[in-house]
């Protein structure tokens, strides 16, 4: 099978299956984010050294282009700032992954300069990130 190496065409939708919003027609560019953080090395008076912990976090990050309409994505986050919902996230509709997991929605900026289709960014945690199998459709 070839290597699907290209982002897009695909689909970004977050929120319950009955009420999600698709992201996909908006996001300009967007990705999922991994930091590491180590705790520092804990040294014995004895001399041996015990490694410190690693914790992982997520970012489901991007930016979009705005929209100033009662249902745009930027009133959207606005009104679900702070919830946890459930996201999915095919990079591209003909590889076989997906990305799914939870993000916590922040609210996104509006505005920016004057006569201008202002992008603005969104960050937003994302957590139980896992990669699962996504079946490719081919536009032939």
């Amino acid at each position: 099978m070839a290597k699907t190496r290209t982002l897009g065409p695909g689909s970004l939708k977050i929120g319950a299956s009955d009420s999600e919003q698709d992201f996909s027609a908006d996001v300009i560019n967007t990705a999922l984010e991994p930091s590491t953080d180590t705790e520092d090395n804990d040294n014995f008076l004895d001399g041996h050294t015990e490694g410190g912990s690693q914790t992982e976090t997520w970012a489901l990050t991007g930016s979009i282009k705005e929209d100033f309409s009662m249902n745009g994505l930027q009133v959207w986050c606005l009104k679900n700032s702070g919830k946890t919902l459930p996201f999915e996230w095919v990079p591209n509709l003909e590889g076989s992954v997906k990305l799914t997991g939870n993000v916590v929605i922040a609210s996104i900026q509006f505005g920016g300069d004057v006569k201008t289709k202002n992008s603005n960014d969104f960050s937003f945690v994302a957590i139980d990130v896992k990669a699962v199998d996504h079946t490719p459709s081919s536009h032939s």
